[in-house]
């Protein structure tokens, strides 16, 4: 009883939260590069405004997509663990291990998740398509999607930016590389198509430069990219041909002294309010239905 009630009064916190003038509201997980923690909560796409839901994680997430269970799940970036997250309370829990292919791939790590028709897609380090077990993080190879590898597991000083997303029934991805030394483009930003069964990438077009997390929401997709030289910024993006449009700036720093120092690295469509006024409505109604009727053991 205590459980169900911690349910419906989180559905209510989240409710709070979301104004009726509000625009899109999704799920999102970050990375803070102050002190390299995560934190999980909701983001206005139309302001930009960032909302922690539960502690700060010790370590940061990668991805978001709907798990089992009404939780979501996520990659741990340190220890590669694929974990649960309860959006009512932010609480995270292990799933288990993502394995990936070692094979002559050294410095190998998982990256991205998506999920397409209830199967959670993902990749690596090195462009491998995975499947997961949403149960265990067991992961089974796809094939080689020819995205470029991440140039960090060549040169320690790189980066890049990738995120797996889902939009209209098909799988995508965006990829760049960067060189932190001098804020040098390695791999330019493109969009790619990704065939879910042989998991081989297709070239849509050049898009926006520090993609990290995207979602499709009412029919538009929207990017979350992190600025390297700049603010970072709420895009909207065209799957035809992987054209951004500037919306917004999102908050770059919740702690102090931390320039551009919060990237959010996956995110997830929430419920929509009228769902949860619906299903809030049902259980209150299923409540006082409970109060008439004599209980039995």
């Amino acid at each position: 009883m205590f459980f169900r009630h911690m349910r419906i009064a989180g559905a209510a916190m989240i409710l709070s939260t979301v104004p009726a003038s509000a625009g899109p509201v999704v799920y999102a997980v970050s990375n803070n590069y102050n002190d390299f923690t995560g934190e999980f909560g909701t983001v206005d796409l139309t302001t930009g405004a960032f909302n922690q839901i539960g502690p700060t994680n010790a370590v940061p997430l990668i991805g978001l997509v709907p798990g089992p269970n009404g939780n979501l799940l996520s990659v741990d970036q340190v220890a590669g663990n694929l974990d649960s997250i309860d959006p009512t309370t932010g609480a995270m829990s292990v799933v288990g291990a993502f394995p990936v292919v070692a094979t002559n791939e050294p410095g190998n790590a998982p990256y991205s998740i998506a999920e397409l028709n209830g199967t959670v897609y993902a990749t690596d380090l090195y462009g491998n398509l995975y499947t997961l077990n949403t149960t265990t993080g067991a992961s089974t190879i796809v094939g080689i999607t020819g995205i470029p590898l991440c140039p960090s597991v060549i040169n320690p000083d790189d980066v890049s930016d990738e995120t797996l997303f889902t939009a209209n029934g098909e799988l995508y991805a965006t990829f760049d590389g960067i060189d932190l030394t001098n804020l040098a483009v390695v791999n330019l930003p493109e969009l790619y198509q990704i065939n879910p069964a042989t998991g081989l990438a297709t070239e849509v077009g050049p898009t926006a430069l520090g993609l990290d997390a995207t979602v499709q929401v009412n029919g538009t997709v929207y990017g979350l990219a992190f600025g390297y030289a700049g603010s970072n910024t709420v895009l909207s993006l065209d799957l035809a041909n992987g054209n951004t449009t500037f919306l917004d700036d999102y908050v770059s720093s919740p702690v102090p002294g931390g320039g551009n120092s919060f990237d959010i690295q996956g995110a997830a469509p929430t419920p929509e309010p009228a769902s949860f006024m619906l299903i809030c409505g049902g259980l209150l109604v299923a409540v006082g239905s409970r109060k008439l009727v004599p209980r039995r053991r």
